[in-house]
């Protein structure tokens, strides 16, 4: 700015002052001719309607280029808070499909069944009655206890519950309590139907007895092809809170109603033009314990040039929508992300016009200079940050941050040139974490990638800030060893990381235990190429596996 200013300041004197001294009398001679005042006039006035003219356009133009900016930001993030929280949910989800079924396979589960599930006369019984015969039988006493344990032991379920065809519950996780869903009868929720008829159900509904919200999943219980009754769960809503983390977020039913938000004043409203207002209003009560919802106070912007824009009640702002399905649970995400610059964009622009105007040519010129400036800086910023990103993920890998093997051959021939100077060793260990596939295949991906990250941290703490950790792909490791003062301290190092990796991974309860193999390669002794000490060390790597795992060995050993 300054080294703009001060040469054309310095320039506009100058040429004033010569202007002054060559024609001082020509501008009295001309003040004196008649006329020559309001021609003089009426091109000042041309001049200061052109700049007024310019200061509109480039005030228009600039607060449009910010609130589109600004809109194109508020998209990116939207769209990336929708895939974090979509991929959470489905992950949840496929959790929980899976807990009924599971729980159906119980051989306790299958002889309940055997013997309550076909009962013609407790379906004609009044409920008390029904509750009395069930509650008294003392194996259905025992599988009650043992489904309020699996209850306890998942935490996230507040209660499991077994159905006979006719949709009796013959025993739940809280049977005996005042609460207890034993006898009562589900023929009418959709969960129910679904699972009698051979699938995986789910449905939100408020709890029958409860009257708590919930989202409920069920599975056939098969005695070979045979539909012997319906194991299902309940997931109370307010369990799921964290579901939804920010403020403007809320998850609805396939019939439009949100039935999450952090917002809590959001829930059991609807959305516009939502699918509940065709249920009967038997079929809201039994559903939702209402017939009557109103609706989120979402409509259209209005604006031509940004048809995307929502606004909410009588707000003043515009908000971004962005919707996802969840098809296979019947349920879509909502998330609403405020662009307030749009909303602006008028009064922005007559406030930059009014300031530039009233300050002149003189004024618009610095400001437009300044102007590029700032936007020249900016540009160059963000290119050199995108440039850095996308070294960054060519280099590194994404889960654990480590370095990448894109980069292990160049690494490896910087080692090998550094050793070829110095006399001193480099050495290539090949680590694989021998039990990870049987806990990423147990516990599931997020522990797994869990444990992938505590495994790199630990691998760098137990090198040197000159040696290298490269995460190979899936559950495998390479560190490189620079400048190493004899052959044998490569087998310290592995000693040290076996070490750090045996320790217990805290993740989970109870944690869990790993081991490592390690192939070491020394340069020149195992070869002399990236690929030899490579290939190298990872036959080395098999050696210690073959030998019992949990150690490590040199190649040719």
């Amino acid at each position: 700015m300054m080294e703009t200013q001060v040469p054309l300041a310095d320039y506009q004197n100058s040429h004033v002052g010569r202007e002054r001294a060559a024609s001082a009398g020509d501008l009295a001679g001309f003040a004196a001719e008649p006329g020559l005042a309001r021609h003089f006039a009426v091109l000042c006035f041309a001049a200061i309607l052109f700049w007024l003219g310019v200061c509109w356009v480039v005030a228009g133009e600039y607060t449009a280029w910010r609130a589109l900016q600004s809109l194109e930001h508020a998209q990116g993030d939207l769209r990336q808070s929708s895939e974090d929280m979509t991929q959470g949910l489905q992950r949840t989800l496929s959790v929980f499909h899976g807990i009924p079924a599971a729980l159906g396979r119980d051989r306790a589960v299958l002889d309940a069944l055997k013997r309550f599930g076909d009962r013609p006369d407790l379906a004609s019984m009044p409920m008390a009655r029904r509750q009395d015969i069930l509650t008294a039988d003392p194996r259905l006493a025992e599988l009650n206890r043992s489904l309020a344990g699996a209850a306890e032991d998942i935490g996230a379920i507040s209660v499991i519950w077994l159905i006979n065809p006719a949709g009796d519950a013959i025993a739940a996780s809280n049977g005996g309590r005042a609460d207890s869903f034993v006898g009562i009868n589900y023929r009418d929720r959709t969960y129910f139907t679904e699972a009698v008829a051979g699938r995986l159900g789910h449905q939100f509904a408020l709890g029958r007895v409860t009257n708590i919200p919930g989202l409920f999943f069920s599975a056939p219980v098969r005695d070979g092809g045979r539909v012997l009754g319906v194991m299902a769960i309940k997931i109370d809503i307010p369990y799921l809170s964290s579901w939804v983390n920010q403020a403007n977020a809320f998850l609805s039913d396939n019939y439009g109603v949100v039935i999450l938000a952090q917002d809590k004043a959001l829930e059991m409203r609807t959305l516009p033009g939502a699918a509940v207002v065709g249920l009967s209003p038997a079929e809201r009560m039994g559903r939702y314990k209402r017939s009557e919802f109103a609706e989120l106070p979402l409509a259209p912007w209005g604006s031509a040039d940004h048809p995307a824009l929502h606004r909410w009640g009588r707000e003043g702002v515009p908000y971004l929508r962005n919707s996802t399905i969840l098809a296979d649970d019947d349920l879509a995400l909502t998330i609403l992300a405020p662009v307030p610059l749009v909303a602006t964009v008028a009064a922005d622009r007559l406030a930059l016009f009014g300031l530039s105007g009233s300050l002149g040519a003189l004024v618009i010129i610095l400001a437009g200079a300044a102007t590029y400036h700032w936007l020249n800086r900016e540009r160059s910023r963000r290119n050199r940050i995108t440039r850095e990103r996308i070294e960054y993920m060519a280099t590194h890998d994404a889960l654990t941050g480590l370095f990448s093997r894109s980069v292990l051959d160049q690494f490896i021939a910087h080692g090998i040139a550094g050793a070829k100077r110095s006399g001193r060793g480099l050495a290539v260990l090949f680590i694989d974490l021998d039990q990870f596939k049987e806990i990423n295949d147990t516990q599931g991906h997020e522990v797994g990638d869990m444990i992938l990250k505590e495994a790199a941290r630990r691998l760098r703490g137990a090198v040197r800030g000159a040696d290298v950790v490269i995460r190979q792909g899936g559950d495998e490791f390479i560190v490189l060893l620079f400048d190493l003062p004899q052959p044998d301290d490569a087998g310290n190092v592995a000693d040290k990381i076996l070490a750090a990796l045996n320790r217990p991974y805290t993740i989970t309860d109870p944690p869990q235990h790993l081991s490592a193999s390690i192939g070491i390669a020394s340069f020149p002794d195992h070869g002399e190429t990236p690929s030899m000490l490579l290939r190298h060390a990872d036959m080395a790597m098999y050696g210690a596996k073959a030998a019992g795992r949990g150690g490590y060995r040199y190649y040719g050993a």
